[in-house]
Parts: C-alpha cells; sequence; structure tokens
C-alpha cells in the first residue's frame, strides 16, 4: 500500500540567470502522505515555491523524479499530465482573481470544461461559497471585497475540480494576523472535512505551528531539516531553524535583556538564570511547582511561553532560581532526567 501520497527523488532544478547556471533546487528527497498538512519553510530566496511548483509540473525538475500516487508524474505525456493537475489545486499570497468577474464567476471558471451541466455548475459553486463562508458575496466583485474574503475566493475556485492536494504558496502573507487566523482554521477544516492534502509553503513558522503536521526546512535550495513540527520545535538541528522557532517565542528576549544590562539580569549571590525547554510529547507535570518544593528553590518566571502543538505542550519558561548551589545543580538533573532542556542563560552563585 503507497502510504505517501507526494514523493521527491533527488530533485534538482537549475535556471540559467543572466548567463548563469542557478541552483534553485538541490537534490531534494521527501515524502508528503496523503492527508496531511505539510509544511516548507525558508527565506525568500531558498526555492521552496520552485521546489512546490515541482509537484504539478509547473517547474519541470532539470533532475530527479517527482511520484504521485505512486505513479511517476515527470513521465507523463502531455495529455496525460493536463488530467493529472486538474487534481492539485493552488492558492497564492495575491489572490489572482479576475477583477472583471463577480465572485460566482470567479469560482464558476474552472468549470467551464468539466462536462457538468449548468445546473450541476451553480449547485457546485453554492456548495463551494457555503464552504467557505461566502453565500453572501457571490454578485459581489474583489474590488468590494477583504483580503480575507479573495483569499476564500480563491480557495473555493481552487477546490472546484475537486482536488486531492492544495498547495499553498505563501496565501496569508499579505493578511494582518487575524485573517491569518481565519484562513489558517479554514484549510484545517477542509483537511479535516474533505481529507485533502494541503501544502503550505511560508516563510512564517507561526502558520508552521497552527496548522502542520511535519515541515521541510529549505536553504540555499536544500532541505536542511526535516520532520514532525512538534520534534522540529522541541528539538531543532540547524541554525535556520532554531532561528524559525526562536521567531515564535519570546524566551530569546533574555538574550536582548543580558546585552543591554537590564536590571532584570542583575542577580544576587546564589541566584542563576535558567532557560528550560520541553523536548518531548505528554510532558504536563507541574515542574515548577515541584521543583520549588522537592529542591527548596525560589522560582521567579520571567517569561513564559507554552502553547500546543496537537494535544501537546510546546515552550518552555526562563527562570530566575535561587537557592542553594547544590540544590540548583540537583534541580536540573532532575529536570535532564525527565528529557527537559535545561540552559544556564547567566550564573550568579559565584558573586559576591
Amino acid at each position: 500500500m503507497v502510504r505517501d501520497l507526494i514523493r521527491f527523488e533527488h530533485v534538482g532544478k537549475q535556471f540559467v540567470s543572466k548567463g548563469k547556471n542557478v541552483e534553485a533546487v538541490k537534490d531534494v528527497s521527501l515524502e508528503i502522505e496523503k492527508g496531511e498538512i505539510f509544511g516548507i519553510i525558508g527565506f525568500s530566496g531558498a526555492g521552496k515555491s520552485t521546489l512546490v511548483r515541482c509537484i504539478n509540473l509547473l517547474e519541470r525538475p532539470t533532475e530527479g523524479k517527482v511520484f504521485i500516487g505512486g505513479e511517476e508524474i515527470t513521465a507523463f505525456s502531455p495529455a496525460r499530465l493536463r488530467q493529472q493537475r486538474k487534481k492539485v489545486g493552488m492558492i497564492f499570497q495575491q489572490f489572482n482573481l479576475f477583477s472583471a468577474r463577480n465572485v460566482y464567476q470567479n469560482v464558476e471558471y474552472p468549470l467551464y470544461k468539466s462536462g457538468l451541466t449548468k445546473r450541476e455548475k451553480k449547485e457546485k459553486v453554492q456548495k463551494l461559497l457555503k464552504l467557505v463562508g461566502l453565500e453572501d458575496k457571490k454578485d459581489a466583485y474583489p474590488s468590494q471585497l477583504s483580503g480575507g474574503q479573495k483569499q476564500r475566493v480563491a480557495i473555493a475556485r481552487a477546490l472546484a475540480n475537486d482536488p486531492e492536494i492544495l498547495l499553498s504558496d505563501e496565501s496569508t502573507s499579505a493578511l494582518d494576523p487575524k485573517t491569518t487566523k481565519s484562513i489558517l482554521e479554514l484549510l484545517k477544516k477542509l483537511n479535516t472535512e474533505l481529507g485533502i492534502t494541503i501544502v503550505v509553503i511560508t516563510h512564517e513558522m507561526q502558520v508552521i505551528k497552527e496548522i502542520c503536521d511535519r515541515v521541510a526546512v529549505m536553504k540555499d535550495g536544500e532541505v536542511v531539516e526535516y520532520g514532525d513540527v512538534f520534534d522540529i520545535f522541541a528539538n531543532p538541528g540547524e541554525q535556520i531553524t532554531r532561528e524559525f522557532v526562536e521567531s515564535t517565542s519570546n524566551l530569546s528576549k533574555i538574550y536582548e535583556l543580558l546585552e543591554e544590562g537590564s536590571s532584570v539580569t542583575r542577580l544576587q549571590k546564589g541566584e542563576t538564570i535558567l532557560r528550560f525547554r520541553y523536548l518531548e510529547r505528554n510532558v504536563s507535570e507541574a515542574l515548577v511547582s515541584q521543583l520549588s518544593r522537592k529542591f527548596n528553590l525560589d522560582i521567579n518566571i520571567i517569561f513564559g511561553n507554552i502553547e500546543l502543538i496537537g494535544d501537546n505542550p510546546i515552550g518552555g519558561l526562563v527562570s530566575i532560581v535561587q537557592g542553594k548551589s547544590e540544590d540548583i545543580d540537583r534541580a536540573m538533573a532532575y529536570l535532564r532526567d525527565k528529557n527537559v532542556g535545561v540552559e544556564v542563560i547567566l550564573d550568579g552563585r559565584t558573586a559576591s
């Protein structure tokens, strides 16, 4: 049984730009499973959009193979590829709506050569508009819609041919945080209710954290890290991944305070600034109160950032810990035994 829906095998893509050969994608091999929401993250120029456009061969790889449902689409004839592309919907940052067509007509557009009757098209468009919450906007034109409403129209249009895969290329980048959240909730709803596989391209780790099951991190055309979102957040292996993870947390602010010489970081004798990080799933114990009682410590939380990925807590705490030196050492060992990451940010136990 084929478990992966999309598979890249040693995919590379080169362009010639200004007489120079540019490697946009370099030897990428990864699998995207049927029914998951898979994220691809990287800064501008990382190659993520080029890689994703290889899924429907809008960009044909220079080398390597792409499989969908176990079939090598890089070997398809032009006619078969046209049929395959109908199974892949796309939404973009700039919506790409027809300004001279109303909402109904924009959603109906992909159905013109579908073979459906006029009545069937109408029923389908109405169903899609209801799905994205825009039944009352069918006669409106794009210029009359908000950014979030335009993106909902684009999503409905992308679903018109009942695709198995939905590609989201920076689709929330032009939206404000509240609207972004509503669009991400809609994508999660589509994934759950329709079972559609969604591939999300973004430069924002918060988007990955909100909806993705797994993620690939790209840099300079290569996938440098790849795996379960919780595992990536809990224990990022690459510097670029750590930067992305830190961008979603306030815990790194402690380093800025240290550089500034903030009064928060001026320790008394016996005090230590520690950072705790959850490294595994299902860690739900009241660690602070346990440490305080078990090791006779005073713990003052400076920053806290605990969230859920799925049903599992992720994040950590930055705290000033005061007590006997040996008790602090024992507490750190206790945490590490429970697979909680411990970092000594500043040690004031030798202060005079």
